[in-house]
């Protein structure tokens, strides 16, 4: 809903409502395809791990690495995503995966600013990292 908040387009709003379905369900990208059209299941596709990469940290990076790829509208889907998980980022397990957490959120926040650099979303982003450091009791230095 934070995407249609922010009046971005139809398809950018529909893949935030489906960009974790092939992730969590059986649902295809050619069912995404045929219901919603090419840019839909593009960004979806584009925003959905890849299962052949088992490492946690390098399989986001590739995440982020399509949506680069993809442009603006995967590069926002992405951005909302991280947003609102970062609310969560305290309840990591360990201290490497919270560490891990902190160094995808920010190696998108930098390499997503040519694609949304001038959007209040990457701006809020840049707001939220320093927050969820704190919380997590990671230093800026780390």
């Amino acid at each position: 809903m934070n995407l249609y908040n922010r009046d971005y387009d139809k398809s950018i709003v529909i893949s935030g409502f489906l960009h974790d379905l092939l992730e969590d369900t059986d649902v295809g990208s050619d069912e995404i395809r045929s219901e919603f059209g090419e840019d839909v299941a593009n960004i979806v596709e584009a925003t959905s791990f890849d299962e052949n990469i088992d490492e946690y940290l390098q399989q986001h990076l590739d995440i982020y690495e399509r949506c680069f790829e993809l442009g603006r509208s995967a590069v926002i889907v992405k951005a909302e995503d991280i947003l609102d998980n970062s609310d969560y980022y305290d309840l990591g397990g360990s201290e490497v995966l919270q560490k891990n957490l902190i160094k995808k959120m920010d190696y998108f926040i930098q390499n997503s600013e040519p694609y949304i650099g001038d959007e209040d979303i990457h701006q809020e982003l840049n707001d939220k990292l320093p927050i969820v450091k704190e919380r997590i009791n990671i230093k800026t230095d780390s």
